[in-house]
């Protein structure tokens, strides 16, 4: 039976894609939120009642919610209860901790979460397999612009070093192709053994 995976964006379900690249033989369908915040727990409530409403028709075996945790805004706890609130809404359970489910009597189906720590970005950054001279020059100049929102610095260093020091002249031409994860996953840009995916990886393996 299918399971399906939320994600916050595009770069997030490319990720997952690649870390587990039998998602289609396990039938794990990935669905994006496409945009969360402290202030806007909105999308997360529209995502939700989204899966709900298809599985009343489409069974779902188990759903999984996974999340940057952004310790600027939030701890685990925090950011579990701000959850909580989205899912208490929609299913009317509330999870107790993370990687563990929790039943949806309504749908016959079971819930669990998973927060990527601090976020995606600075995880990529931690899993680089290639030489950053120019995103590391780059990022450290932007580092210096105080004005500039810590989610705003950890953005930037992933995209500096596809678009300076993986891709080629003629792939930053057409960034949209070329300057992403699942293209540069291609050149060897990212470790996927490294030791800082495993949990990770053992909350995906729940699926």
């Amino acid at each position: 039976m299918r399971k399906v995976i939320i994600v916050e964006g595009k770069q997030d379900a490319a990720f997952v894609k690649v870390l587990a690249p039998d998602l289609e033989v396990r039938e794990i369908e990935i669905q994006e939120l496409g945009g969360l915040g402290k202030d806007n727990i909105k999308p997360l409530k529209i995502a939700l009642n989204r899966v709900k409403n298809d599985a009343l028709l489409n069974p779902v075996e188990k759903i999984g919610i996974l999340l940057d945790l952004d310790p600027v805004d939030f701890n685990e706890e925090s950011k579990l209860a701000f959850l909580n609130e989205a899912l208490q809404e929609v299913f009317g359970v509330a999870l107790t901790g993370v990687n563990d489910f929790q039943s949806i009597v309504e749908l016959d189906t079971q819930v669990a979460c998973h927060f990527i720590s601090p976020n995606l970005d600075v995880l990529l950054k931690q899993i680089a397999a290639q030489p950053s001279p120019r995103a590391d020059c780059l990022h450290s100049c932007l580092e210096a612009h105080t004005h500039a929102k810590q989610k705003e610095k950890d953005k930037a260093w992933p995209l500096y070093y596809m678009r300076w020091d993986v891709c080629e002249f003629e792939e930053r031409e057409n960034g949209s192709k070329y300057v992403n994860f699942t293209h540069t996953h291609t050149k060897g840009a990212w470790n996927l053994n490294a030791p800082v995916l495993e949990e990770l990886k053992a909350f995906l393996a729940l699926f």
